[in-house]
């Protein structure tokens, strides 16, 4: 991964060894690892249950908040391509916070990866996106 990509706050794909060193501490029992992203500190995998973020805070990065998103309660993904100049690429999934799926008043929560312009986000998309019908349809079944 380029230093300046990490600098910019954007996301690169790093080898199934990075990754397993980076998060077998948070995986739960029967949980594989199944594509991990990185930047300089913070980055995300996912897994065959969820998505695991790691957000290292402060100067040290000893401090770590770690965050789990359902893969079944991701709802919708959308995706901004880069355009000219420095921009980067953009997915943003939406995902349910209510911990019951099929409550009268579901509450939504979102998070946003940022991927190098050279980066092609169209299979993560399409797969986050393939996620996300199967789990309209579950919540749509009378």
């Amino acid at each position: 991964m380029g230093i300046f990509q990490g600098l910019a706050g954007n996301m690169q794909q790093i080898d199934p060894q990075q990754a397993h060193e980076l998060y077998s501490p948070w995986l739960l029992e029967g949980e594989q690892i199944q594509s991990a992203y990185k930047m300089l500190r913070d980055g995300f995998c996912m897994t065959n249950f969820r998505i695991i973020t790691l957000d290292h805070q402060g100067p040290t990065g000893k401090k770590t908040r770690v965050k789990s998103i359902q893969l079944a309660a991701i709802v919708n993904v959308t995706a901004e391509t880069a355009g000219g100049g420095v921009d980067d690429s953009e997915i943003t999934i939406t995902y349910v916070v209510t911990p019951y799926l099929r409550a009268h008043t579901l509450q939504y929560g979102e998070y946003t990866f940022e991927f190098p312009k050279n980066f092609d986000i169209a299979a993560l998309y399409r797969h986050l996106m393939g996620i996300a019908l199967n789990n309209r349809q579950n919540l749509n079944r009378a």
